[in-house]
């Protein structure tokens, strides 16, 4: 989810591609997942990581690093790599994150302003065949467009079939049809809790984990070392 979504870390959960894969994984479809890479990468190198994001780290990150978490579990190692901008605010403008999940998955998370060839969006690797969506969730584009749930109804989220994922067997490829984004879902269920008619969509502990990660890769990162979670 780009800088500029409204909706919190957690709502990435509810992204297109991402939604599609957990479908994926529970038929069995792509087997146990390995590997899991996940990219947010623009090209805007002169106006990239604003400081009202905080940099890439934090901006892109915490999505990135959410939805790692909700898929593989807690992290046991982080290693990260930063390039911060030469000016005035100094943010980090690309960043690579690696985690290695208690469970023995590798995430490989990738967040950039100035990348010219952005990569997949998603690819996860799977015991039986690897899964890959190489264009972000349309919904903020939507957004800046002006388009809105109210306005859009039963169409948003949905995304044309020239930009479904694949999942991909050697030469065999089998083009996955994209689940609605949903991340008016998050919205409609946070309301729910605050009138007391059902749990928050994203448990507030999910956000430490998630914080607790990006610290240890701003760590990684300063010190060119791997650093181990509790």
């Amino acid at each position: 989810m780009p800088k500029g979504c409204p909706v919190t870390a957690g709502g990435a959960r509810w992204d297109s591609d991402f939604l599609t894969l957990r479908t994926l994984l529970d038929s069995g479809d792509i087997g146990t997942v390995l590997r899991y890479e996940a990219r947010f990468e623009v090209f805007q190198p002169e106006a990239g990581a604003p400081a009202a994001g905080g940099g890439t780290l934090v901006d892109f990150g915490s999505h990135l690093v959410d939805q790692a978490l909700v898929l593989s579990g807690p992290v046991e190692r982080v290693y990260a790599e930063m390039h911060h901008r030469d000016d005035e605010d100094g943010l980090d403008d690309d960043v690579f994150v690696a985690l290695t999940h208690r469970n023995g998955v590798q995430s490989h998370l990738w967040g950039s302003w100035r990348q010219g060839a952005p990569g997949p969006s998603l690819r996860v690797t799977g015991t039986t065949g690897t899964f890959v969506v190489d264009h972000r969730d349309s919904q903020d584009r939507a957004l800046m467009r002006g388009a809105t749930p109210q306005s859009e109804g039963d169409g948003w989220g949905t995304e044309p079939e020239h930009l479904w994922g694949q999942v991909r067997r050697g030469d065999t490829v089998e083009p996955v049809a994209s689940a609605r984004g949903r991340w008016d879902l998050f919205y409609i269920a946070f309301a729910a809790a605050v009138r007391g008619e059902g749990p928050v969509p994203v448990d507030p502990w999910d956000a430490v984990a998630t914080a607790t990660v990006l610290d240890a890769a701003r760590s990684s990162a300063r010190d060119g070392q791997v650093v181990r979670l509790p």
